[in-house]
């Protein structure tokens, strides 16, 4: 009979090493498995909450998370004995934790930055600039500052700019102490009083000063004064005024225009209505300004249709702000707020205006070159301000297309011209960004950009919903564009009252045709190429 062998010895120090091990593998995997889910929920989470991704796409983003978490938990801890095939399992469980961790970190920080760009233009910061005040005196006059100017006269608008001018005039009185103020009706009736000695100093927005140079009477405007200071107001300072301005309303003939726009219930299905004003600055503060670019943007999301409504700026037409109906150029209603506008337009159209948007040239400039430049269709080839553009399809940076949208006197029809070229810009980009998924989840560094440059009426719940919209069907849109048309004159504008400016008379039968267009597309109607000749 055979001897049994002799049983194996096992090494209790290399079991202890080994146990030691293990101990060290499964806190170290552990806490990396709490890592990863950890960042998978934060990224999951900020996308919830940003509300632009489509339900579909949530539901793929966690079940893919999930995937992922029982993966690296099976590659972590599958294989007890110890061998090079258990050492690859767990490296590649190490590197795909890491992976995972990172890109929901990105996601994630990604996410919260869309959702800060998005409120920051949707809701600016209560220190946004309501207006720029500029002091001037007579170029002969010593005064070389404000601090020159403490025994001064200084005349101001009063009636409509009272507030604007009593904001202005407490702090020019922190600089030169307790000033005297004369208010004036008008920006050329403070101008005379400036030329006739009658007041040393006038304070004016800088609108109105380019609103002077418009006039013949007042086209000597900067060689004959001097710019001593600038005087920033914040709405909220101008506020604070309206309830302590001492200045007198004049005939009385102002009318209070209040908030003009009105949401729509849902947006992602009723049909509504955008104001698009363009102011020709690149300051990044909004401030109350002339509009030079006036487009209704009507949308109906149903239907996939949307209406581009070009007025031109200098459209003769009843000023909200006049209770008695005074006319003024459309591009004047901006200095009265944004409000006035949309009112003016509203009453021109027969039609409620839900939301705005105001973006200055900078602003447009920067749009432009994040969707990585636009392409449009060029009916007559021009040179402007250094830059050729060709007839035909044409594709165009942010510089070349701020160009191609302040350009009108390459055109027989000038100013009607440049609003049909602002609308195909319009066009351009809309069709860009709702075209693909990747730069729609671009959004943040577009958004971004454009903060300071661009202010929005549009909650930004609406903006998500509007995005997720888009994402969840990647619809194309029919886009039509009108302009509504008139003939040219001389006349005197509520702004300028004793001064003959160059205006637009409506063409009514225009003007009636593009109402008809704004209920064809809200009432569900499909436009076409006949609808906008």
């Amino acid at each position: 009979m055979k001897e049994a062998p002799e049983q194996q010895q096992i090494d209790p120090k290399a079991v202890a090493r080994e146990q030691k091990r293990k101990k060290a593998w499964h806190n170290f995997a552990g806490t990396l498995l709490l890592v990863q889910f950890l960042a998978s929920l934060y990224a999951f989470y900020r996308a919830y909450r940003l509300g632009m991704i489509p339900e579909r796409i949530l539901y793929l983003a966690g079940g893919l998370y999930i995937f992922l978490m029982l993966l690296t938990t099976i590659l972590s801890f599958a294989g007890r004995i110890p061998g090079a095939a258990r050492n690859i399992r767990r490296f590649i469980s190490v590197i795909l934790a890491i992976a995972v961790t990172i890109g929901s970190l990105y996601a994630g920080n990604f996410m919260g930055a869309v959702s800060k760009a998005v409120n920051n233009i949707t809701s600016p910061d209560g220190s946004d600039i309501a207006a720029v005040e500029n002091v001037y005196v007579l170029m002969s006059d010593p005064a070389q500052s404000l601090a020159d100017c403490k025994d001064y006269k200084f005349g101001v608008i009063g009636d409509s700019e009272g507030a604007l001018s009593y904001a202005a005039a407490n702090q020019i009185n922190k600089t030169t102490g307790a000033i005297d103020v004369i208010p004036y009706s008008s920006s050329a009736e403070l101008t005379d009083a400036l030329y006739s000695g009658s007041v040393r100093a006038m304070v004016i927005q800088d609108n109105y000063v380019l609103m002077l140079e418009e006039t013949e009477e007042y086209r000597d405007f900067e060689s004959r004064t001097r710019l001593i200071g600038s005087i920033t107001v914040t709405s909220e300072e101008l506020n604070t005024a309206k309830d302590a301005n001492p200045f007198p309303s004049g005939s009385g003939s102002d009318a209070d225009i209040g908030q003009s726009t009105d949401s729509v219930r849902n947006i992602s299905t009723d049909p509504f209505i955008v104001y698009i004003s363009g102011s020709d600055t690149r300051d990044k503060k909004f401030k109350v300004s002339r509009s030079d670019v006036n487009i209704l943007m009507v949308v109906n999301p149903k239907t996939k249709q949307i209406l581009l409504l070009n007025t031109p700026r200098d459209y003769f037409i009843p000023i909200p702000k006049s209770s008695s109906g005074k006319k003024d150029k459309l591009t004047h209603f901006g200095l009265y707020g944004v409000n006035c506008s949309i009112k003016g337009l509203e009453n021109l159209y027969g039609c409620n205006i839900n939301y705005y948007v105001q973006i200055n040239f900078t602003g447009t400039e920067k749009l432009v070159d994040d969707l990585g430049g636009i392409t449009i269709n060029n009916p007559q080839a021009f040179s402007s301000r250094g830059y050729s553009f060709a007839k035909g399809d044409i594709t165009i940076n942010g510089a070349q297309a701020v160009v191609y949208a302040r350009e009108r006197y390459a055109f027989k029809d000038g100013d009607n011209m440049r609003g049909r070229n602002q609308m195909r810009i319009i066009s351009a980009m809309i069709r860009k960004m709702t075209s693909s998924p990747k730069l729609i989840m671009n959004y943040s560094k577009i958004l971004g950009d454009l903060e300071g440059f661009m202010v929005t009426s549009l909650k930004a719940d609406e903006i998500d919903t509007l995005v997720k919209m888009q994402l969840n069907d990647m619809a194309s849109w029919n886009i039509k564009t009108y302009s509504v048309t008139g003939n040219g004159g001389m006349d005197y504008t509520y702004s300028m009252p004793k001064t003959k400016l160059y205006v637009t008379y409506p063409n009514s039968n225009s003007v009636d045709k593009a109402s008809s267009l704004i209920n064809k597309v809200i009432s569900g109607g499909e436009l076409t190429d006949g609808d906008v000749k």
